[in-house]
């Protein structure tokens, strides 16, 4: 994954217990076990959990220390799967990453059938209910069909997902050996975060870790338009998932926002280096009065007055109305889920609610859409309206108009709306309830 770039998977219909249309699969991977204990997960923000991960052997066998040690790794792994049942919700084991290609490549050239049979043991050994596909290098895209048929054929009942890497539209095209092996897997996810989304010099501008829209020649990376085009090439929307990293990454150099030019080697940060959990976190660069939203990229971001600890000053992260965003956008395009690259990185131990990127999960991608008709606030005539059809209603008192006089209203009701409106219609910020910072977001869109 990002340990990273190659594919991950659920095919059509293959064991979602979720309750959900749409599946929202978490990476938790053994060398960050500190970061979030396993009695820590929130699991209601997750339909599927990949552990990660076993790795091959270039003879076919397979290494299932977990990054801990051929004990510890393993009971790890079984305690995740038997918490994962337990709620209700799949484990899947991940498979590979990056520096491993070399090794599944001889294994599955070399050794396929008892490499497919170690991979199925392991599996039910250890209690998983499919496999995460994650061949990142020296790949070999018709061996990987073969690979991936063959293991679908010994494993009929199991989980089978992909990653793949998000596109380039200045340059790259779907590789319709690709597309192939995709006919073979449950979930196709696209690994839509940094380094596959932004990039420094070469003519890039500052752009986003895991932007959902805004792809153009100077940023030309979206999950919007990385999805489109696998589509258009031939991998079912239902298949098909986007990819957030629960990581940050800034901009040295001067640079204060997106969409400035940059030089080469000016991003900092990243996955491992620059969790979700260190940017909220006490002593972290997180401050709302320098938080500020794209709506073109529909991404937020800080602009600092000095720079942060990696020393950027423009910082790229994920919040609850992104997360929120890209649940409305799966929803409402008709694709398949996302992959979160790591749960441990957005565990935030020092907040009241340090699982709140998982509640925001939740309410955008899992919870079913509840549209209660809206009311009319105390006092006004008019009935709230949703001006941009984004599902929010900015105008609270029906006038026409989005101003500051519904975002005074909304402070003297807020208890009000809170008890008597369906929460979605005013929950600008995404995270599944009615309070202050609903009122702050609706005023920085006026």
């Amino acid at each position: 994954m990002l340990f990273l770039q190659a594919p991950s998977a659920f095919a059509a219909g293959t064991g979602d217990s979720s309750g959900t249309a749409h599946w929202v699969t978490g990476y938790y991977v053994g060398y960050q076990r500190d970061m979030l204990p396993p009695e820590k997960i929130d699991w209601d923000g997750l339909t599927h959990i990949a552990m990660g991960a076993i790795t091959a052997n270039a003879d076919g066998t397979l290494n299932t220390d977990f990054f801990i040690d051929s004990t510890n790794g393993p009971a790890l792994a079984r305690q995740i799967a038997t918490l994962a049942h337990a709620h209700n919700k799949k484990a899947i084991l991940m498979l590979g990453g990056a520096g491993n290609g070399a090794a599944i490549h001889s294994a599955v050239a070399n050794h396929r059938a008892a490499f497919i049979a170690n991979i199925v043991s392991t599996m039910n050994s250890l209690g998983y209910d499919g496999v995460d596909l994650d061949w990142e290098d020296n790949v070999d895209l018709p061996l990987f069909e073969t690979f991936a048929k063959e293991l679908r054929q010994a494993a009929p009942g199991k989980i089978i997902t992909l990653p793949g890497g998000a596109i380039n539209a200045n340059y790259q095209t779907v590789d319709p050996g690709m597309v192939n092996v995709t006919r073979y897997v449950d979930q196709f996810n696209l690994m839509t975060y940094y380094p596959s989304t932004a990039w420094a010099g070469s003519g890039w501008y500052s752009w986003y870790n895991s932007p959902l829209k805004g792809a153009k020649p100077t940023t030309p990376v979206s999950i919007e338009d990385s999805l489109a085009r696998y589509n258009a090439s031939g991998v079912p929307k239902e298949k098909l998932g986007m990819g957030i990293g629960f990581y940050a990454i800034g901009y040295t150099g001067g640079i204060t926002g997106p969409n400035q030019p940059t030089t080469d080697n000016s991003i900092v940060g990243g996955d491992n280096a620059y969790p979700l959990s260190l940017l909220y976190g006490t002593g972290g660069a997180y401050d709302k009065r320098y938080r500020f939203w794209d709506p073109v990229a529909e991404e937020p971001y800080l602009s600092l007055p000095a720079p942060d600890s990696f020393g950027a000053r423009y910082i790229s992260f994920e919040d609850e109305q992104s997360l929120k965003a890209k649940g409305d956008f799966v929803r409402s395009n008709g694709y398949g889920g996302t992959i979160i690259w790591t749960l441990n990185e957005g565990y935030v131990a020092t907040r009241s609610d340090p699982n709140f990127l998982m509640e925001a999960l939740r309410t955008g991608f899992i919870d079913p859409p509840v549209n209660p008709p809206v009311v009319a606030l105390p006092g006004c005539s008019g009935v709230p309206i949703d001006p941009d059809g984004d599902g929010i209603y900015e105008d609270l008192n029906g006038d026409g108009k989005v101003t500051v006089d519904d975002v005074v209203l909304f402070f003297r009701q807020l208890d009000w709306i809170a008890a008597n409106e369906p929460i979605p219609a005013f929950d600008f910020s995404g995270n599944g309830r009615i309070g202050f910072e609903d009122i702050v977001r609706l005023y920085k869109k006026i």
